[in-house]
Parts: C-alpha cells; structure tokens; sequence
C-alpha cells in the first residue's frame, strides 16, 4: 500500500502558487505605473516624423531695391531752365514744349538719337528730357526732343564711336566734342546733334523743326 502524502504539505504547495502570482501582478502593475503617458507617447515625434534640415523652411530672400540714380547738380529741374532764351516763338505754331500727351501714361519714350549702339547708353543714363512736339499728339518721331544724361568717360566714347561709324561729323567745340548728321526726314529736315563735356552729354534729335543755335543756347547756360 502506498504511501499517502501528508496533509499538511498541501497548504505550501499552494502559498508557493499564490506567491508567484502575487510577484507576476506586482511586476505587471509596476511596468503600467513606470510607462509613459499615452498622450506623452503620441506627442513625442519619431525619428521619422522629425523635419530634417533641409525639410525647414529657408528663409526668404531679401530684396534690396536698386538705389535711385544720383541727379547732377548741373542739370536743372524743368526744361525751360536749360535754355538761356525762350524758344516757344521758334517753335511756334507747329510745335510745343511737352504737351501734355508726351508725358502722360502711355507715352511713347522721348530719346536723342536713333543710333543702334548709342541708344541703349542715353537709355541708361539720361536725366532729363525736353521734347518741343506737335501740341494734338503724335508718336514722338516728328519734333525734336533733347535729353540730358550724365556719362562717363567709357560711355561717352561708345556714344562718339557710333555717331563717327554712323558717318557724323564729330569735332571740338566749346570745350567739348561735337557730332552732327542730317538727312531728309519724313517732316522735312531731320538729323541728330551731339554735345560731350565734363560728363554731361546734350543729345538732341529732330525731324521737322529748323532752328538755328539751339544746342549753342544750351551750352551756354549749363556750362557758362
């Protein structure tokens, strides 16, 4: 006959079982206290989620607006004030100092010359334009029209170069050097008169007007 096992060594088997169990519960229950929050969890970004340097936004440009050109002391405000004499009865009844269709919006560019290689230099650099232009309109190819402009040594060069090719007559005159040229225009007499000194450049075309001494008038009052 067997051996029967004691009783009272049923009660330990069972304390072991419980104490197990009881150390599984206390390790589950301190791993949930230990964890993050789930709202912790979800805001902190993943290595994926992070923007890398080149994900970030570049800072934008700054525009820096070129600097408006400096106006030479040497040219006057408004037209009148570039003449020693008033022109208007030479001019008359044909044509008039900057009728208001010239300067409104929309009007054509006013430039001295038509020359290919000198145009874009009196387009950089001038300062002031006086067109005596027929007062009912026109597109600024009949008249005459003067502008202003301040070159320097390099661009006046370019400018003389072209009006020599061109065929002008290019010579000293007051200090400066001068080019003219005329032609037959589609107004009757037209040409071009060219006057460099001291970085200042008078380029004055015409197609039409005939006046005498003009470009000499205007030597006078800016350098007399």
């Amino acid at each position: 006959m067997p051996e029967s096992v004691p009783v009272l060594r049923r009660p330990v088997t069972w304390l072991i079982a419980a104490a197990v169990v009881l150390v599984v519960a206390v390790v589950a229950v301190v791993a949930i206290l230990l964890a993050p929050p789930a709202s912790q969890q979800s805001a902190e970004p993943t290595a994926e989620s992070r923007p890398s340097p080149a994900e970030a936004l570049a800072p934008a440009p700054v525009v820096v607006p070129e600097p408006e050109p400096v106006r030479d002391p040497r040219i006057p405000a408004d037209c009148p004030a570039i003449y020693t004499t008033d022109w208007s009865g030479a001019f008359a009844p044909d044509y008039v100092l900057n009728p208001a269709w010239s300067t409104a919006a929309g009007a054509p560019a006013l430039y001295g010359t038509g020359d290919a290689t000198a145009l874009p230099v009196l387009q950089e650099t001038a300062q002031l334009t006086c067109g005596w232009l027929p007062p009912d309109g026109g597109d600024g190819t009949v008249g005459l029209v003067t502008n202003i402009a301040v070159v320097d040594e390099a661009q006046a060069g370019v400018a003389i170069g072209a009006y020599q090719t061109a065929g002008m007559e290019c010579y000293e005159e007051s200090g400066g050097m001068r080019c003219v040229g005329e032609w037959q225009g589609v107004a009757g007499s037209a040409g071009e008169s060219h006057f460099f000194r001291e970085g200042l450049w008078i380029a004055t075309r015409w197609d039409g007007p005939v006046v005498s001494g003009y470009t000499a008038d205007i030597i006078a009052q800016l350098f007399g």
